[in-house]
This record gives structure tokens, C-alpha cells and sequence, in this order.
């Protein structure tokens, strides 16, 4: 099994999400791995707070140069199907306003690109009110209708298997060092349950695992 960090059931450990910041408890409440298209090893950590018994995600992998990768998960809005937004998901960028942000402005993510993920061509649609200024030197067309559209890429995401036997496709996005996972479970290849998260890359040094 893959446990980097060598935590079980049960164990206890201080976690911050910046670093010299106050350490929050955390007791870890499950262990799984889970390989994607690239096929390496990855383990992610179920911990609940003492103190609000909110859930978090930590997960660890490995770059392609072999170093680990630390990041810290919170979800943050759970959505039913939803045709509209998984147009969406999977494009070159994504704008994402959290239910949680003390602000009224998108963040625009751009997606991460993973080996081994399937990236289509798409055309997008847009109305007249929604053009810049000089649409045809910014990469928008007019197709044979009149309408005016732009081309871009959307991935299909990365398939996690995971040690529990659950599949999840996952798309991954980032903003400077804040990261956007979204996450949906594969049901015999039917999609279900749209889950956001948001989180960061973190340092190992930030963890602290306590005796006893």
C-alpha cells in the first residue's frame, strides 16, 4: 500500500495550510490510493477536525521527477447534473465563484493538463453582447449561420480508480498556488454527482503527526 505519509485509522496529526501558521488537530479517518491515466501511486487522506469536525482532503503523489506533492482538499459546493456547467468543465479556463469567498468576483482557473487525458476540439457559441471589441483579431469567427463562435480544447478528465473500488473523473485547475479540483463519480461510464473543491499545494513541513 502506498502511505506515504505512514498515517492509519485513527491517527492524530496537526495540519496548516500556510505555512508558519497555527497547526489545526486532525484525526485521520480513512486511507485510500487511487492511480489515474498516468497510472502512479497516490494516496489520499480523510481527516476530520477536532475543532469543527469539518472534512478535508490530503493527498500525496508524484511529480514526474519523482517528488512528492502535498495538497489540501475542502469541498465546497456539490451540485446535481448539470448540463450547463459540465459544457464547461474541462476547458482550457474556468470561472468559479465560491459559495465560500468573501468577494463577489470569479477566479478564473486554468485547467492543468495531465498525460494521458483525452483533449477535444470544441466550438463555442457566443452572443453578439458578449464579444470584445474587435472580435476578428481575438480569435473569434463567424460560422456559415452568422453566428459567432471561438474554438478551443476541452479535456475529458482523468479516470481514479481507487482501493475502495469507487472511479471518479477528475478535472484539476489552478490560480497562482490555489487549486480547483472537480471531481464526478464514474458509474459504468455515466457521470454523477458534481462535487467542487478547492485547495492548495503544501509542504510537508506544514504536517506534523502526533504520538499517542
Amino acid at each position: 500500500m502506498f502511505n506515504p505519509l505512514s498515517l492509519k485509522e485513527n491517527d492524530n496529526l496537526q495540519l496548516s495550510t500556510i505555512l508558519n501558521s497555527p497547526k489545526e488537530s486532525f484525526i485521520c479517518e480513512e486511507v485510500l490510493n487511487f492511480t489515474d491515466a498516468q497510472n502512479s501511486e497516490a494516496c489520499r487522506y480523510k481527516l476530520i477536525s477536532k475543532l469543527d469536525y469539518k472534512e478535508i482532503w490530503l493527498e500525496v503523489k508524484k511529480d514526474r521527477a519523482h517528488n512528492y506533492q502535498l495538497f489540501y482538499y475542502k469541498k465546497v459546493e456539490e451540485l446535481e447534473y448539470d448540463p450547463s456547467f459540465l459544457a464547461l468543465v474541462g476547458t482550457q479556463s474556468i470561472g468559479y465563484f465560491s459559495p465560500n469567498s468573501n468577494t463577489k468576483e470569479q477566479v478564473i482557473y486554468s485547467r492543468i493538463s495531465k498525460k494521458g487525458e483525452i483533449v477535444m476540439p470544441i466550438k463555442h457559441l457566443v452572443s453578439e453582447d458578449e464579444l470584445p471589441s474587435n472580435p476578428l483579431e481575438n480569435g473569434y469567427f463567424k460560422d456559415g449561420n452568422d453566428n459567432w463562435y471561438f474554438m478551443t480544447k476541452r479535456s475529458e478528465g482523468t479516470l481514479k480508480n481507487f482501493s475502495n473500488k469507487l472511479k471518479k473523473r477528475s478535472w484539476e485547475y489552478k490560480y497562482e498556488q490555489n487549486r480547483l479540483l472537480i471531481e464526478m463519480q464514474d458509474f459504468d461510464n455515466t457521470l454523477k454527482n458534481i462535487i467542487i473543491y478547492e485547495g492548495k499545494e503544501i509542504e510537508r513541513k506544514n504536517i506534523e503527526k502526533m504520538i499517542g
